[in-house]
């Protein structure tokens, strides 16, 4: 008997380092996507380089892990996105990232307010942005110095699950972590 298809996207394990950037990147493929297995909801791209694009979501819930951290150490936590120029159901919707260090680390949450702000200069076609951008402030966690025998994966994620609103047209290009 197999196994039913699962609704939702699980990341494979690749990262890749840009030295350029000095950061860990990880492209849509290592990345969890809540509804990225039905094509109704999510296309994931099977190629390198070519972003994620979401086709229509109530639950907006994009997750990664990082597991190359060290204690002691601050790391800044981004995607890079973009929309195309149908994208629907941004404009009020609260749009949130979080991370936590570990499986019982506390959880830091950061609105991302220049979505919103910006919806309407983002879909004329704009060259994919990092988010948070400046005006959002750095999206930073630090590693404690005492947790070199603990759970010191970094879980992070990109969420609007408040609204039950429609969204569609974002793209994501990837998600970054970088030391700081």
């Amino acid at each position: 008997m197999s196994s039913p298809k699962s609704s939702h996207h699980k990341a494979d394990s690749k990262m890749e380092q840009d030295s350029n950037r000095k950061a860990w990147i990880l492209q849509p493929s290592g990345l969890n996507f809540v509804w990225g297995g039905d094509s109704r909801y999510w296309v994931i791209p099977k190629e390198p380089r070519m972003p994620a694009e979401l086709k229509m979501v109530s639950w907006l819930e994009v997750t990664g892990c990082f597991e190359k951290i060290e204690p002691a150490k601050t790391y800044r936590i981004g995607f890079k996105i973009s929309f195309k120029t149908d994208a629907t159901g941004w404009d009020e919707a609260p749009l949130f990232m979080s991370a936590k260090i570990g499986k019982k680390g506390k959880t830091v949450w950061k609105r991302i307010k220049s979505v919103n702000q910006n919806f309407g200069k983002l879909i004329d076609g704009s060259e994919p942005i990092n988010i948070p951008d400046e005006s959002d402030g750095q999206f930073e966690i630090s590693v404690s110095p005492a947790s070199l025998n603990q759970d010191t994966m970094l879980q992070f994620g990109l969420y609007e699950v408040w609204t039950g609103r429609w969204k569609t047209g974002l793209l994501i290009h990837e998600a970054f972590v970088h030391e700081v």
